[in-house]
């Protein structure tokens, strides 16, 4: 009884396809959804279709399409088949014709070889000889059968006018039940598409309480279609999530070594699954990480967007969020003072991470990659370096401070540094300076404080933190001093200072 009903399924779709009644569909697409990785494109046509079997054309439609993601929304159509069709490039058609000529000569060497008088010397040979023989080229002739059944279809395509090398024809064989009652609606996913984020941060002032956060979308198309006037929506899920399968654990929760916790295991199924949309070509990908639950965003305006790996940037929103600055030092790594912001309010917004061009009282700082994911309520938000606070780190000279003593075995030294700080701002700031002192791990050498200026001293990682308020042109002196008591053959290694000059990329004119 299966058999028979497999052997009427196949008969009918055979049949169906010689008595199909064959459309060329003109589309419109409604509207897409980019994905990191792939987009959703749903599109919509207003041509009759008639009752009972067709074959529906598409031109110009993705070679990327993932065919297994494709759906009608029609509850009257149903889909008896579906594929693709792409035109070769010129060089592929030309490679095709190489082989084809290729393989004409190894038959015709076969046959010259095969003839040959005196070709088996022995009769026991002559078995597995034609044996050998005839298993090569019956591989050689089902791949000749294949490149003809290729040049053929090429063929066909040759007149039909598609707009780049990574458009394709869509070929829908489908049985339609009566009357459509609303148009008729195609999605698919496909592949060589994506979008990242990015932002523009602007600070007119370390004065002000605010900061500007414009998020944008970069977008570049290698889809083959051409979308104009269109609803974009972005989205940091996958395009091939399967909604209805259930959460389960694929390993048990264990406790391993040192208090850490092996993470309940990931399915593979998604990855396979993101394997079959194709990327981009010549991108290099990052690892972004995601809230994960971040809503499908809706651009606001409709845009076109051409296939032809041009970058696209689109306004997402653009978010004024409350922001306190403060001067961040930490001379003893690098003489420069940075502005830091710290930002409120931005977990609200769903930024996923990415890179960040930032502008700063009319100047362009530079491009800094930020990690929203690694933020909890407040964001620190490094805005660049900003030379209105004068900081120095310098040796005091005294030899009360700075001297070496030895007592036979033991050793003492004192090392003893100033700092001077100025606030050349026109309105009260906030600085934090940080500087650090060796740490002893053995009995050996045991390190002494003797003056931090009124810093704290964090004993486990040896820093010395200065949380200072400082009026407009405030100038503050502040010292650390302290004492290595160590065995005369122990070595302390200061470290070293920033190098006068740095490599930089410049263009040679």
């Amino acid at each position: 009884m299966k058999r028979l009903l497999i052997v009427t399924l196949l008969f009918f779709l055979v049949s169906s396809s010689v008595i199909a009644t064959e459309i060329n569909v003109n589309t419109k697409v409604e509207s897409v959804t980019i994905y990191h990785s792939g987009a959703l494109v749903t599109r919509i046509s207003l041509d009759n279709l008639k009752p009972g079997i067709n074959e529906l054309i598409f031109k110009n439609l993705s070679s990327k399409i993932v065919l297994n993601s494709l759906k009608v929304s029609n509850k009257e159509v149903t889909v008896l088949n579906k594929s693709i069709l792409r035109k070769m490039t010129n060089e592929e058609f030309h490679q095709l014709l190489d082989r084809k000529e290729n393989l004409n000569k190894q038959m015709a060497l076969i046959e010259i070889k095969y003839n040959e008088v005196g070709f088996v010397s022995k009769v026991e040979d002559l078995e597995k000889m034609t044996a050998f023989y005839s298993d090569k080229i019956l591989q050689i002739k089902k791949e000749l059968r294949e490149i003809e059944k290729s040049i053929e279809q090429e063929k066909k395509l040759e007149n039909i006018d598609l707009k780049n090398e990574d458009a394709a024809i869509l070929k829908l064989i489908v049985s339609v039940d009566g009357k459509l009652k609303e148009p008729f609606k195609i999605q698919y996913v496909c592949g060589g598409i994506g979008w990242s984020p990015s932002y523009e941060i602007v600070v007119e002032s370390s004065a002000e309480k605010a900061i500007e956060i414009k998020y944008l979308a970069k977008v570049m198309s290698q889809t083959g279609e051409d979308w104009e006037n269109i609803t974009i929506n972005l989205s940091s899920s996958f395009p091939l999530e399967l909604p209805t399968e259930l959460p389960v654990s694929k390993s048990p929760w264990v406790l391993a070594g040192g208090g850490q916790i092996n993470n309940f295991q990931s399915s593979n199924e998604l990855k396979e699954q993101q394997n079959q949309i194709e990327k981009l070509e010549g991108v290099d990908y990052l690892e972004l990480s995601v809230p994960s639950f971040l809503k499908m965003r809706e651009l606001k305006n409709k845009y076109s967007i051409k296939s032809n790996s041009t970058v696209f940037t689109f306004p997402i929103q653009t978010a004024n969020l409350p922001a306190n600055f403060y001067y961040y030092g930490f001379p003893n790594i690098d003489p420069e003072v940075y502005l830091v912001a710290q930002v409120t309010g931005w977990n609200e917004f769903g930024f996923v991470d990415g890179i960040a061009n930032i502008m700063f009282a009319g100047n362009n700082i530079g491009k800094s990659v930020i990690k929203f994911s690694e933020s909890r309520d407040t964001l620190l938000l490094p805005i660049g370096k900003d030379n209105s606070v004068f900081m120095r780190r310098t040796e005091i000279a005294d030899q009360k401070y700075f001297k070496v003593t030895n007592f036979g075995k033991k050793q003492k030294t004192t090392l003893a540094y100033q700092f001077e700080l100025k606030n050349n701002n026109s309105f009260p700031i906030q600085f934090e300076m940080v500087d650090q002192v060796p740490i002893s791990q053995t009995k050996s050498a045991e390190v002494e404080i003797e003056n931090i200026s009124n810093g704290k001293f964090n004993s486990e990682t040896g820093e010395v933190k200065w949380n200072l308020d400082l009026k407009p042109s405030q100038s503050v002196d502040k010292k650390l001093i302290f004492t290595i008591d160590m065995d005369a053959n122990y070595r302390y290694y200061k470290v070293s200072k920033s190098a006068s000059y740095r490599t930089v990329s410049a263009p040679s004119f």
